[in-house]
């Protein structure tokens, strides 16, 4: 490991400026293949936020919902040690209130195909998970018959611990991004 690897703040924090913590009550799934075919991929040169993200031509995210506000939607990304290249595990633990059978047909595909997750901040940015490794499934736990979850179903995507870990944390995506982008499919 090189030793020479300095920290470097890059901009000065502000206590006049404090971000607004939390998250809204969606996230974005795209296809990993979908994301790494993408058409313009833009990053601000001072913040290194993503400014632009536009996909291919006839692909589309994914909007998933969950009830009660973010609390039912855990975006995490911890540290994993291994022996050749340390990273993180990009995980999103959320409570999917669509128990339509569209929906799970969509989930249970997470088995074979990795995708990459964006998640909106109270603040107005996202953060994108997934990037360079992708997501896939890790736990899914139906309850139809539990009134307090309104039949809904909790899935667990991450980082697949046999492959690498991602190099990066998740990455800020500017709040100047539509992220409605996402909804439509072009052709």
């Amino acid at each position: 490991m090189s030793t020479n690897v300095k920290i470097t703040r890059g901009s000065a924090f502000n206590g006049d400026a404090i971000k607004q913590g939390g998250i809204k009550n969606y996230f974005y799934l795209i296809n990993k293949d979908d994301f790494d075919n993408y058409q313009v991929l833009t990053f601000d040169g001072t913040s290194n936020e993503i400014t632009a993200l536009t996909l291919a031509s006839g692909t589309q995210g994914y909007k998933f919902e969950s009830s009660k506000g973010s609390a039912q939607i855990i975006p995490t990304a911890p540290f994993r040690a291994v022996s050749a290249i340390d990273g993180f595990d990009h995980q999103i633990d959320a409570r999917i209130v669509e128990a339509s059978q569209l929906c799970l047909d969509d989930i249970k595909r997470l088995r074979f195909q990795k995708v990459v997750a964006i998640v909106p901040l109270a603040d107005g940015r996202f953060r994108l998970y997934g990037r360079n490794v992708g997501m896939r499934i890790s736990d899914f736990q139906e309850m139809p018959g539990d009134a307090d979850t309104g039949g809904s179903f909790q899935v667990v995507i991450r980082t697949p611990e046999n492959d690498p870990p991602e190099i990066d944390p998740p990455h800020y995506i500017a709040s100047t991004y539509d992220i409605t982008e996402l909804d439509s499919v072009a052709t």
